[in-house]
């Protein structure tokens, strides 16, 4: 049976979230799926980075859709975590593609809910840019496309109906109704909460045959639990702890 690890935005408690380092990390430490999220700036280019602001993770403030590329490829995005990472940038859609073929690592990459006045517009143009940037990704290497937004991965799967689609749901909304949003988004992979997440909700999911990865799951006890329930894959903060784990 398939076991993945995911390492989340590469493996942050080496090197600052979604960055280069942090990605290479992950080559490093001999794993072969990282999971990193996609935004887009309010002149149209796409970056990665988990949220809607810069404030947390840069020298930056002010959500990314209302920035001009020029701040975003300005911002320090290193300092925070720690002076030997100071200068570190924001990576571009492209230089995630070209780390992922040179390295030959498989993806999770999350669409981000887009906000603000012109939200509609600009999730369009991410997607129809991400579209566009998936063509260079080498055939090779396994995608998975993920969102809680049902109306993101609508978007997407306009443009590429032919990738793998993942709905990301909190423990608190898998109610009657999930697998209704399952079907509507083309998905055959979920990904739950793993908070009050059970072997009988698991057992649940299986029942339709879908693909689970739970996240984010930094307790390797609670990781191998999981896998022993039958879950094809964790997220994990703390990947190179638990490459043990993978059985790919």
């Amino acid at each position: 049976m398939t076991k993945r690890i995911f390492a989340h935005r590469g493996i942050p408690t080496l090197a600052p979230e979604n960055t280069m380092p942090a990605f290479q990390a992950v080559k490093d430490n001999g794993l072969n799926w990282i999971e990193t999220d996609l935004s887009i700036t309010k002149d149209e280019d796409v970056f990665i980075i988990h949220d809607d602001k810069l404030d947390r993770t840069t020298d930056q403030s002010g959500s990314i859709e209302t920035l001009e590329t020029s701040t975003v490829k300005k911002a320090d995005a290193g300092s925070w975590y720690d002076k030997k990472f100071q200068g570190e940038k924001i990576p571009t859609l492209s230089q995630l593609i070209d780390f992922l073929n040179k390295n030959q690592i498989n993806a999770n990459i999350e669409l981000k809910g887009v906000v603000g006045d012109d939200a509609n517009y600009l999730a369009d143009k991410l997607v129809l840019k991400f579209a566009r940037a998936l063509e260079k990704l080498d055939e090779n290497i396994d995608l998975i496309i993920s969102s809680f937004s049902p109306i993101m991965l609508e978007k997407m799967y306009k443009q590429r109906p032919d990738l793998k689609y993942a709905v990301l749901f909190e423990y608190q909304a898998i109610q009657d109704d999930w697998n209704l949003t399952m079907q509507a988004c083309h998905a055959k992979i979920i990904h739950p909460d793993d908070r009050e997440l059970t072997q009988e909700k698991i057992q649940m999911m299986k029942k339709y045959n879908y693909q689970i990865n739970v996240w984010t799951v930094d307790d390797k006890q609670r990781a191998k639990q999981l896998l022993d329930w039958g879950v094809d894959g964790i997220f994990t903060n703390k990947a190179d702890q638990m490459k043990d784990l993978a059985e790919d």
